[in-house]
């Protein structure tokens, strides 16, 4: 069996347990893990306006493949800020890219993304993202949760609370 996602952005251990599982061949992935660290950025307005750019580039990248149904930003900013202070950026640029993707493909795509602050289990992250992708798609639209969100919880489970 082989692994029907990619991980791309910057390093981090909490993502290790997917690279090492990840898509190597050429063909398209049906999902895109992207990880973003935030720990440098000074102020929350600097974290919030880097999530939103490198959402743009995430974006960008996953219009280069066509079997794309997941996409999913994984984001920590270190504790160099309060607990879910990203979120309301991560919502916005959540929405965004499934608008945008959904838009030019004309069929649905997933967006999460998810701030793993303080997550540790990498192997529970692996988990619930290879749960997510074996998901039909749209079955979580576009959303933005934490990890405490999904830790007894399916991403798509947690997503659905979000909606009622």
């Amino acid at each position: 069996m082989t692994a029907d996602h990619i991980v791309r952005g910057d390093h981090l251990p909490v993502l290790m347990p997917l690279a090492v599982v990840q898509a190597s061949g050429p063909d398209s992935p049906r999902a895109l893990i992207w990880g973003l660290d935030l720990r440098d950025e000074k102020s929350r307005h600097a974290a919030q306006k880097r999530l939103r750019h490198v959402c743009q580039d995430v974006e960008s990248v996953a219009g280069m493949y066509p079997r794309l149904t997941h996409v999913l930003v994984a984001y920590t900013h270190g504790g160099s800020l309060p607990e879910g202070s990203c979120l309301g950026s991560a919502a916005h640029a959540a929405t965004r890219i499934h608008s945008t993707l959904e838009r030019t493909r004309g069929r649905p795509i997933d967006v999460v993304t998810l701030d793993v602050t303080g997550w540790e289990n990498g192997e529970l992250l692996r988990d619930r993202v290879l749960e997510t992708v074996a998901t039909a798609r749209d079955a979580a639209g576009d959303v933005a949760l934490g990890w405490h969100d999904i830790v007894d919880t399916p991403i798509h489970a947690a997503a659905m609370r979000q909606f009622y």
